[in-house]
């Protein structure tokens, strides 16, 4: 076999075991890269009097929750179940309003309007700001 030939099957045998063994990219990183960032809604309590806005920042398995009336929330994040436009998401090492105990987050995300609901508030929109 020419040298040339040799050359190329080991490029090529060496181009698929390294393919084989690289990450591959699932619905689960893509729905978190998606999070990523600071989503914001607001709105008035039922009499109109009163405004109300919950603040989200998702910062690579980083958390921050702010929002008024006053609440502050921070800690980890990890993904727990990944399905179609729906996160489960384990909020961990917290600290703030809602104390530290572990609690667990559903989001869901509508990637056509560019929104999340999360937890049974929503819609949130990425802040501008």
């Amino acid at each position: 076999m020419k040298p040339v030939r040799m050359m190329l099957l080991a490029l090529l045998a060496c181009s698929a075991l390294v393919a084989a063994h690289a990450p591959r990219s699932t619905a689960a990183d893509s729905a978190e890269h998606f999070i990523q960032g600071t989503w914001r809604a607001s709105g008035t309590d039922p009499s109109g009097r009163h405004g109300w806005f919950q603040e989200w920042t998702f910062d690579n398995g980083k958390f921050t929750e702010t929002g008024y009336p006053p609440l502050e929330q921070k800690g980890s994040y990890r993904v727990l179940k990944s399905q179609g436009n729906r996160l489960t998401l384990e909020l961990y090492d917290q600290d703030g309003t809602f104390g530290t105990e572990n609690r667990q987050l559903d989001l869901v995300i509508n990637r056509r309007r560019g929104t999340l609901k999360i937890g049974q508030v929503g819609p949130f929109r990425r802040s501008k700001g």
